[in-house]
């Protein structure tokens, strides 16, 4: 059985003791701010980016990693006889999967690449399964079938608080977000097969409270919860209260609470956060 390595991209939600632990390496994607080019987590941490976002005169840009950084990292990790398995961000938000596949078809090496159809922590509860099957010695094949499963055991929100930075992006029109910041309103998005999806809009963060009580009385409709991640662009008072909350609805889920990456930071804007859940 060929040795098994696991490469991922900086969207991803993880500990540096999960990727130390299961040998996963990352590719970044970069992040321009004010005509300066950061590298994500390598020249910026996602606390100074966002620092530097909020000071900012115009919204940041994001960047997929280049083909040739793919292209090394395959060429490096392949060249002992391993194989490579890929997971990367869901292709309905960022172009990074198909940069991956152009990669890997530039390299002698055998490396497949899987659109893993999440992002953030929903992401990385595929990454880090398949890092602990391949340390165990299964096939590529076996852990496809696993990160299938557990694609289909996943859900993903986000709660955008402030419209300015998806008014800034073009994402909703600029009379359009001034009214609608004017009338307070706040957005939960779902991410599904076709992208981010209106799920809930109202006036004030009540309106928000409702659709997470609404949400924790689904998860509790379903066989269990196995992982909860909880990301943050700054924590508040509500989304502190929010954690809390899941803690003591849930106190037998694995947690992990992080800053949001600079890719989702960019696009939902301050004081947005994210719940996501893996169930069994």
């Amino acid at each position: 059985m060929k040795n098994i390595k696991i490469v991922t991209d900086s969207t991803v939600q993880l500990s540096k003791e999960e990727i130390e632990k299961y040998d996963i390496t990352i590719v970044p994607l970069t992040a321009m701010i004010d005509s300066t080019v950061y590298i994500d987590e390598k020249t910026i941490t996602k606390e100074e980016f966002l620092e530097k976002m909020n000071a900012a005169t115009e919204l940041p840009k994001t960047s997929q990693p280049a083909i040739g950084s793919f292209v090394d990292t395959y060429h490096d990790l392949t060249a002992d006889g391993s194989d490579v398995l890929s997971i990367h961000v869901t292709e309905v938000l960022s172009g990074t999967v198909q940069a991956a596949h152009q990669a890997s078809n530039l390299i002698k090496g055998n490396v497949t690449v899987i659109d893993s159809k999440f992002i953030d922590r929903a992401m990385a509860f595929q990454v880090i399964a398949a890092a602990k099957m391949a340390q165990k010695g299964h096939s590529i094949a076996e852990i496809s079938e696993k990160l299938d499963a557990i694609r289909s055991k996943t859900d993903l929100f986000i709660c955008v608080v402030h419209l300015d930075n998806l008014i800034k992006g073009g994402r909703i029109g600029h009379t359009m977000g001034k009214i609608s910041n004017f009338l307070n309103i706040k957005l939960m998005l779902r991410l599904t097969k076709d992208g981010l999806e209106p799920d809930t809009k109202g006036r004030g963060m009540r309106s928000m409270q409702k659709r997470v009580d609404k949400m924790i009385e689904d998860m509790k409709k379903t066989a269990g919860i196995k992982a909860i991640g909880i990301t943050h662009i700054g924590l508040t008072p509500f989304t502190e209260e929010l954690i809390a909350n899941f803690k003591q609805q849930f106190p037998s889920a694995e947690y992990h609470i992080a800053y949001a990456s600079p890719s989702i930071m960019t696009h939902a804007g301050k004081d947005a956060f994210s719940v996501m859940y893996l169930t069994h």
